[in-house]
């Protein structure tokens, strides 16, 4: 899979840190004037089991996760928030790989507006493909999880190697989610430096797999073109 531009990349990075601080600033206002409390009737009044309907499927149609998950964190605090995210992750993981063969067509075309292209990959490749696919910043949860199917990755790679990373990003959006019901400045500080912490780790783990394969597939065409020996 090809890097996408580095003028893409920035935009689309600038994109999500501007949106993340426009709701930042907008629960801040509406907290100001009163709306925190409205807040917190309206995420008590939620139906659970319409919003564990809606974690379920929701994400497969490309909605984003990151709203889903700051829901799930208000409405039900961050232990039995991660539990159904658990769930949901297991049951999102399971349906994409089939789906991925029904929606090919949108996933083949938003990955080559972003930049990026389908490789063909062997079995040896898959593992560091999907770890660093899930990993990769500037994808969209639904986008990440139908595109290893459409490459060759094998269903139990492809769990086994999303399922934990999905779970653990899904940390901080839960954390937010609980920290607009029960506010502390020690809670969002502490929320902020996760934050900054994982996407860190995340971008040194990402950019560490990716010049690894990019080396072996280096070392694997000398490998294929050079003459045997006499």
């Amino acid at each position: 899979m090809s890097t996408p531009a580095s003028p893409a990349l920035r935009r689309r990075r600038i994109t999500i840190i501007a949106v993340a601080l426009g709701i930042a600033a907008l629960f801040a206002v509406l907290t100001h004037f009163g709306g925190g409390a409205r807040w917190k009737e309206a995420m008590d009044a939620l139906p659970a089991a319409a919003l564990l309907a809606c974690f379920a499927v929701l994400p497969l149609t490309g909605f984003p996760v990151t709203l889903l998950l700051l829901a799930v964190g208000a409405r039900f605090g961050f232990w039995p928030g991660l539990a159904a995210t658990a769930a949901a992750t297991a049951f999102h993981l399971v349906a994409s790989y089939p789906l991925s063969k029904v929606v090919r067509r949108p996933v083949t075309a938003l990955l080559e507006k972003a930049g990026w292209s389908l490789p063909q990959l062997d079995r040896g490749s898959a593992w560091t493909f999907s770890t660093w696919l899930a990993l990769a910043p500037g994808l969209s949860y639904a986008l990440k999880n139908y595109t290893p199917a459409l490459a060759g990755v094998p269903f139990a790679i492809y769990f086994l190697s999303y399922y934990p990373i999905h779970v653990i990003t899904s940390v901080l959006g839960l954390l937010i989610g609980g920290a607009t019901m029960n506010f502390s400045w020690p809670l969002a500080f502490g929320v902020l430096a996760y934050g900054i912490i994982m996407a860190v780790l995340t971008k040194m783990l990402a950019t560490r797999l990716r010049e690894n394969r990019a080396a072996s597939n280096t070392f694997a065409a000398h490998s294929s073109t050079a003459a045997p020996a006499a």
